[in-house]
């Protein structure tokens, strides 16, 4: 089958109607994953998924990251981490994505797809932003470029430093109870541009949340080329939005976009709560292996919102 594909109404994404994950095999992960790697990030609406069976779906895309915080995992599924705006949450848990970045960007293999499935929405506010860090790349001057090509970026657990409306907890901010049930990884290095395995495409990444160094650079001198590469890739002409409704199940490229979370009131009123579950994955789909990627059928009309 073909899939049914209609474009967001923004600068990138899609939607893919009429597909029921619980039923997806080879054929159709091949084609999803086409699809994310020309729109940056699908959704799947009016899905209807256990939590084994999303574990389930979530596996035919790679293997599931182990958060390194370990208080808001679901205890039957440790894959999946469970995110909300319980009223009873800690000031300091609060907002804590609320700043560009892309998952495990501090770890050596970093992940290559994230997804989100929604359980319950706010009336307002919720959206993910999304920054399309291929096209910001490509604007660059051809001798930048060329330069950035060669660098190092090295990452470390929230050691970035925030640009004026980001929120960014360091471990060491939180009280010692929480710090005892994160696991602190040594500082890594990544490129700080990535060529995708998939399509070739060259990319900047991982340029906010854990990037705080650039190798070969004064520390102060590196921390403001990544700040200001952020800016740039943050700008309205590179950005999208998608506010994750109940049985919306969205899907990102990690290689090709950077994310964040906006704020959101912290209530258990109705019509006020939000509650999804994510699962990041790292390698590749086993269905790719040794299998051409076809290119999906497309409908409907690219917005300028």
């Amino acid at each position: 089958m073909m899939l049914r594909i209609d474009l967001l109404p923004g600068l990138f994404g899609a939607t893919i109607g009429d597909f029921d994950a619980r039923s997806a095999g080879d054929a159709e992960i091949r084609q999803l994953f086409a699809a994310l790697l020309r729109h940056r990030f699908i959704v799947l609406p009016d899905q209807s998924l256990s939590n084994a069976e999303y574990v389930a779906f979530a596996r035919q895309w790679g293997r599931p990251v182990r958060l390194i915080a370990r208080k808001n995992v679901d205890s039957e599924h440790p894959e999946l981490i469970v995110q909300s705006n319980r009223q009873d949450t800690p000031p300091f848990l609060r907002n804590v994505a609320n700043h560009w970045h892309c998952d495990s960007s501090y770890e050596e293999e970093v992940a290559t797809t994230t997804m989100l499935y929604g359980i319950e929405s706010p009336d307002r506010d919720g959206e993910t932003l999304f920054a399309d860090l291929v096209a910001a790349y490509d604007v660059l001057p051809p001798d930048e470029r060329a330069r950035y090509d060669k660098m190092r970026v090295r990452h470390g657990t929230s050691a970035a430093t925030p640009l004026p409306d980001e929120q960014i907890s360091h471990p060491s901010q939180l009280p010692e109870a929480f710090r005892q049930a994160i696991v602190l990884l040594d500082p890594v290095e990544q490129p700080l541009v990535r060529r995708h395995p998939q399509n070739g495409r060259k990319s900047l990444y991982g340029l906010g949340g854990s990037a705080f160094a650039i190798t070969g650079l004064p520390q102060e001198e590196g921390a403001r080329l990544i700040l200001a590469l952020r800016q740039h890739a943050a700008e309205p002409r590179f950005r999208a939005a998608y506010k994750l409704m109940p049985g919306d199940l969205l899907i990102w490229d990690n290689l090709s976009v950077m994310h964040r979370a906006t704020p959101i009131e912290y209530s258990d009123a109705p019509g006020r709560r939000r509650l999804n579950y994510r699962i990041s994955l790292k390698g590749l789909p086993g269905a790719l292996e040794a299998i051409p990627t076809p290119t999906p059928e497309v409908t409907g009309v690219r917005g300028n919102a």
